[in-house]
C-alpha cells in the first residue's frame, strides 16, 4: 500500500483563557482528508523550523487568516489594515522560500495567495473597498459554504482544467488583494470588478496553485471545490523531492 502524502497546512496563533493556541480551522484538514492526504499543523516557528517541516512534508498548504503584515513587503500600514502577526508571516515566508529549493508542491487559500506572493517578491492592496475604485464587496456576511459572486477563469490554465468551468461561482471572505505579482506567478482567475482570484507558478518543475477564496469551506457542498484539493494530493503523491 503506497504511503499517503503528508500535507503541512499552516496555523495561526491566538489567545484563549490567557494561554497561547496554535490552530487551524477544521475544514482544511477536513477536505484534505478527504482527499487522500495527512494533515499536519505547522506552528509559528523560526528558519530552522522550516526547512525541518519542509523535509518532513510532501505538500505545502497556505491556509487563510490575518492580513499579511505590510512590513513584510516594505509598505507602510493602510488605516483599514486589521490585524497582522508578523510572526505567521515571517513563518510562512520562510516555508515558501524552503518549498522553492526543494521545489514541493503549494495549495493557497485567501491569505495564503497573499502571504505566498510576498514570498516571492510581489505586494497587496491592503484594502479593496477604499483603495479600488469600483469594486465589489468581497467579504460576504452569509453563510461561508454559499457562493458570492463570480470569477472568470482564464481556458487552458491548471484551474480550468481542474474545475472544467471558465466561469466559476465563489465565496469571498477577504479585504486584502494581489497588487505586484510576483515574477514566478501567473494570473489565472479574476472576480468581475478584475481583482485576482487565482495565480498559478510559472515553472512546470514546481507546482503552484492559489485562490483568494474558500473553497475547503464550499468543498461539502460543491464537489468542484473539493477537487482542488484531490488535485493537490494527487499531485503530492507523485512529485519527487529535491
Amino acid at each position: 500500500m503506497a504511503r499517503k502524502p503528508i500535507i503541512g497546512i499552516t496555523g495561526s496563533q491566538k489567545e484563549v483563557n490567557g494561554i497561547d493556541h496554535s490552530f487551524v480551522h477544521a475544514k482544511y484538514p477536513e477536505a484534505v482528508l478527504r482527499a487522500g492526504g495527512i494533515p499536519v499543523i505547522l506552528p509559528l516557528g523560526n528558519d530552522e523550523a522550516a526547512k525541518a517541516w519542509m523535509d518532513t512534508i510532501d505538500g505545502l498548504l497556505l491556509s487563510g487568516g490575518e492580513d499579511v503584515d505590510p512590513q513584510s513587503y516594505g509598505a507602510n500600514p493602510h488605516p483599514e489594515l486589521g490585524k497582522v502577526i508578523l510572526e505567521r508571516d515571517e513563518t510562512e515566508i520562510a516555508l515558501v522560500k524552503e518549498a522553492e529549493k526543494q521545489r514541493t508542491p503549494i495549495f493557497a487559500i485567501c491569505r495564503g495567495i497573499a502571504s505566498l506572493n510576498v514570498a516571492l517578491g510581489g505586494t497587496l492592496t491592503q484594502d479593496i473597498h477604499s483603495q479600488l475604485e469600483g469594486g465589489i464587496k468581497h467579504h460576504q456576511e452569509g453563510s461561508r459554504i454559499n457562493a458570492t459572486h463570480e470569477c472568470n477563469v482564464e481556458e487552458g490554465s491548471r484551474l480550468h482544467r481542474i474545475l472544467g468551468e471558465t466561469k466559476i461561482s465563489i465565496n469571498s471572505m477577504h479585504h486584502q488583494a494581489l497588487d505586484k505579482v510576483a515574477d514566478n506567478l501567473k494570473v489565472t482567475a479574476k472576480a468581475p470588478d478584475g481583482v485576482i482570484e487565482a495565480v498559478e507558478g510559472t515553472d512546470s518543475s514546481w507546482s503552484i496553485l492559489a485562490v483568494q477564496w474558500h473553497p475547503e469551506e464550499m468543498a461539502v457542498k460543491y464537489e468542484s471545490m473539493q477537487r482542488l484539493f484531490d488535485s493537490f494530493v494527487e499531485e503530492c503523491s507523485t512529485k519527487e523531492k529535491v
